[in-house]
């Protein structure tokens, strides 16, 4: 497992309105996604709904990121951890 700290700018925090719920997504809870991209290897983004949110629409326009499927999955400890080590920055971790 590969942990890759994203590069960060302040847009991550940038309040954003969900588009089914149309409501502002979260920025205080930390979750950990599963994403399965298309074309790439799987990875875990640990960070709130508004960061992780921020960092796909970055990784979509930039890498071309695009997603098989994506769903909430355990947030363990130890990525929590990482999170807090990391100035409450989202991380991405590859999955090999």
């Amino acid at each position: 497992m590969d942990i890759q700290d994203a590069e960060y700018q302040e847009w991550f925090n940038a309040p954003k309105i969900g588009y089914w719920t149309k409501k502002p997504l979260d920025n205080k809870e930390v979750l950990c996604e599963y994403w399965s991209l298309k074309n790439d290897e799987d990875v875990l983004v640990i960070g709130t709904e508004l960061q992780c949110y921020n960092l796909f629409s970055k990784m979509l326009k930039e890498e071309g990121w695009q997603l098989n499927f994506d769903y909430q999955d355990e947030l363990l400890p130890e990525y929590l951890e990482a999170y807090k080590n990391n100035n409450n920055k989202p991380l991405i971790i590859n999955l090999k």
